[in-house]
């Protein structure tokens, strides 16, 4: 399987196991939508008497009712309310768990590029170092160099074929994890396409094009407000409880002298209404409001927290882009010229072939710095569309379902 960044998000938004299971969460908030507000079933009452015990005249008494609870106040309205609330909060749960899986996808897809690119450059120094190895022994066995030259071009070459294998280790467990994050096996083939400066100037152009912010925690938590509203008017609503209301039918028998049993029928009305003189619900609607008044002040943290987030990551991609380009502007044409100039030197014997040797680690050992400078912003960028939640695949969802809080920010 071939991926580009791009093609690998989309695969883990699809794939990933966590997610799947997290959508259930979803499905279980829209079933207790469907089960709340809805009205306590009826009961049916039978009760009968009779005289047999006793003078067995045949007396007795059958009553059958039906009864049925019926709220007094919109309770059942504020539970529906506390439901729907619920189903939003999963969505935006489930919105968020997207989130950080786009931006560890990302992340590992650029560290993986940039493990691999380490590796190939760290291979390069060690074929060039064992190609100066070679010719520092044919040196010393002809009377031209030294045995410093030759054991330094043999420990230059074990260092960098030692950086070379850790970097490849280090490419092939990051892409372990990405592939578990993508929902793939192990054993699945899985070819990254983009290389790092592909990757880089995505992550520019979608930086660039971001406006806005769609953070669906931030929607969580002001979902979460809402919820805190409506459990306070739930636990209002609750002091009273429902009224009974009844409707019963009732058959007597008795002895009417002189004419003996006679029957009656009796078709009446029975309601029972609690009084909340005990039980006024006065800690559950303290414990509400608290719990109100709490989500409040945790809206405002998180906004403080996103705000700093976004400013922090914009700060460090500044930071970063800044090192990026004084590198190719100041440091690789120093690098170029050094490496030309002392290849001349040792072909011409003016340049001796350890100080051919040590310029070449350190010009191998700034390319490798410069990989990871690529990386670090690459990184920082997926940060920065992480704290906005400006990636393309959120910024759809977001436009689609619309914000269902109803508050506004604090």
């Amino acid at each position: 399987m071939e991926l580009s960044m791009e093609g690998t998000v989309q695969v883990a938004l699809i794939g990933n196991r966590d997610l799947a299971a997290a959508r259930f969460a979803v499905k279980k908030a829209e079933g207790r939508l469907r089960q709340s507000g809805l009205l306590p079933n009826p009961d049916i009452e039978f009760n009968g008497f009779s005289d047999f015990l006793t003078s067995g005249d045949g007396e007795g008494e059958f009553v059958i009712g039906l009864h049925q609870v019926l709220p007094l106040t919109a309770r059942l309205s504020f539970a529906r309310e506390v439901s729907r609330v619920g189903v939003a909060e999963a969505l935006r749960e489930v919105r968020n768990h997207e989130r950080l899986l786009i931006a560890r996808v990302q992340e590992l897809y650029v560290r993986t590029q940039a493990a691999r690119r380490r590796s190939v450059a760290a291979a390069e120094a060690r074929e060039g170092a064992a190609t100066s190895a070679g010719l520092a022994a044919t040196r010393l066995t002809a009377g031209q160099g030294t045995l410093a030259e030759s054991a330094l071009a043999r420990v230059d070459e074990q260092r960098w074929g030692t950086v070379a294998t850790s970097a490849a280790t280090e490419a092939e467990t990051l892409l372990l994890d990405l592939k578990t994050a993508a929902g793939l096996p192990a054993g699945a083939p899985l070819a990254l396409t983009q290389t790092l400066e592909s990757a880089l100037d995505d992550l520019r152009a979608r930086a660039g094009l971001a406006r806005a912010t769609y953070r669906p925690d931030l929607e969580l938590a002001l979902l979460g407000l809402d919820r805190g509203g409506a459990e306070t008017r739930l636990a209002q609503a609750s002091a009273w409880e429902g009224i009974r209301v009844g409707v019963e039918y009732m058959q007597d028998r008795g002895v009417d002298a002189p004419g003996g049993i006679d029957t009656g029928h009796f078709l009446g009305v029975k309601v029972s209404l609690p009084l909340p003189v005990w039980d006024r619900k006065t800690g559950e609607i303290e414990v509400a409001r608290a719990t109100e008044e709490e989500r409040a002040a945790r809206v405002r943290a998180l906004e403080l927290e996103v705000g700093n987030d976004i400013f922090a990551a914009s700060l460090r991609v500044s930071l970063l882009e800044d090192q990026w380009r004084r590198y190719g502007r100041e440091t690789q044409p120093v690098i170029d010229e050094a490496s030309r100039e002392m290849v001349q030197g040792f072909e011409q014997g003016r340049v001796e072939a350890r100080d051919l040797l040590l310029v070449r680690a350190e010009s191998t050992t700034l390319q490798v710095e410069a990989t990871r400078v690529i990386e670090e912003l690459a990184v920082a960028l997926i940060e920065l569309e992480a704290a906005g939640g400006t990636h393309p695949a959120m910024a759809a969802a977001y436009l689609e379902e619309k914000p269902l809080h109803r508050r506004k920010r604090l």
